[in-house]
């Protein structure tokens, strides 16, 4: 039993704390690949950034709110030639007090969290039925609770997400703007050095909560920890997918990107023949 306890919450650390690093870091790739490719031009950075750079700050500060953390200077949107630093907020926190210390997680990765979750309410109002098929499959999983396994539900998520998105959809007005905004908001979900850096220091607070909850659970209340443990996959599988989901959009605008590049580079090289 212990095993399986144990097992349970490295999931659980993996799912909530390891995968939003992992995405952080492969967004940023794209990110500073993307910008690579369109030779960091005022265009590429300032046209995905007047959308993407706003949610990005916003999420910072919601979090610093929640966790009471003091907000001494925000700024949105700027256009900053100097270091290149389209926004920012700047906050301050009591070290002793153990809720804004674990708060630093939260405002550290909330570009990814709450980007994600724009990003897919977006669609429950300008894609419904693309929202309702997705959605399915988050109902199908709380229905299977405790017994469901997760490395079966990804790829089929994954999947039925594309197909969704892509294939199963009508291609209107609705489709075009919720593609460019997500796409503009999942390149600018990328982690910053001071982002990572802040967040750091809550994870052992975050590793121990999440072992001793667990523990105290899968000893104590049997019939409860299953419930708990349907509640957990059922948030790990909508934190999955919605992470795979702004995955795909982040990828998307690089491979336009490298397309029209492309595509440029072929126009050249015909006329200057």
């Amino acid at each position: 039993m212990i095993v399986d306890i144990l097992l349970n919450a490295l999931w659980h650390a993996v799912t909530f704390i390891g995968l939003v690093y992992f995405v952080g870091f492969i967004i940023s790739l794209i990110n500073r690949f993307f910008y690579k490719v369109t030779n960091y031009s005022k265009l590429s950075i300032y046209g995905t950034g007047f959308i993407g750079t706003p949610i990005h700050e916003a999420s910072h500060l919601v979090m610093c709110l929640v966790f009471f953390h003091k907000v001494n200077e925000v700024k949105f949107f700027q256009i900053n030639d100097a270091d290149g630093v389209l926004g920012y907020v700047n906050h301050s926190w009591n070290p002793k007090n153990i809720y804004q210390q674990i708060g630093n997680y939260f405002i550290g990765v909330a570009p990814i969290v709450v980007g994600t979750l724009v990003i897919f309410f977006g669609m429950k109002y300008l894609l419904p039925n693309t929202f309702e098929q997705i959605n399915s499959y988050f109902s199908n999983i709380q229905a299977l609770g405790a017994n469901v396994n997760m490395l079966e539900c990804i790829p089929e998520m994954f999947k039925g997400m594309i197909s969704a998105m892509f294939l199963e959809v009508s291609i209107g007005w609705q489709w075009w703007v919720f593609m460019v905004a997500s796409i503009c908001i999942a390149l600018h979900m990328s982690l910053s050095g001071a982002d990572i850096k802040g967040s750091l220091v809550a994870i052992p607070i975050l590793l121990f909560i999440i072992l001793a909850v667990n523990l105290v659970l899968g000893f104590l209340t049997g019939a409860f920890y299953n419930v708990f443990l349907g509640l957990m996959n059922t948030a790990g599988s909508f934190i999955i997918s919605v992470l795979m989901l702004s995955l795909v959009l982040s990828a998307l605008c690089l491979a336009l990107a490298l397309l029209l590049k492309g595509l440029f580079w072929g126009i050249r090289k015909i006329f200057r023949r």
